[in-house]
């Protein structure tokens, strides 16, 4: 099975809500799960009772088999505090071929759109693989 490994170099995107990065992989076949992963920095800035959700998307629709692949930021203050995330997961259910492997920021739930920050003065990576299911 197939492993992507990519690497940006400070991109430093101030995307609030929407696309931040998005990767191309080639799945193998149709029943192999995917197991993505982000590392890199996170923030939100600029508010008080805030909260931001980062979350990875196939094909521009969020997994739903086994569930979402997501990490939220809170703060009930106002600060600016760099957090290094590792957000990863598996999603089942989707078809062979060509997937357009996304990390979106967005609003969480019951809150607004705020400042977010991903990547400040740091290296991201994504590591998309793909696995055999699991045998039961």
């Amino acid at each position: 099975m197939e492993t992507v490994f990519l690497i940006w170099n400070h991109i430093n995107s101030e995307t609030d809500n929407g696309r931040v990065l998005e990767c191309p992989f080639t799945k193998a076949a149709p029943n192999t799960f995917l197991r993505v992963s982000y590392m890199g920095n996170i923030r939100i800035a600029g508010c008080k009772h805030c909260c931001m959700r980062w979350f990875f998307t196939f094909n521009d629709i969020e997994c739903k088999a086994p569930a979402a692949i997501d990490a939220v930021v809170y703060q009930n203050i106002d600060l600016n505090i760099h957090r290094s995330a590792n957000i990863e997961g598996y999603c089942a259910g989707i078809a062979k071929g060509l997937v357009r492997v996304g990390l979106h920021v967005g609003q969480c739930h019951g809150f607004g759109i705020f400042k977010a920050y991903t990547g400040w003065n740091s290296v991201s990576r994504i590591i998309i693989e793909e696995f055999e299911p699991p045998v039961a």
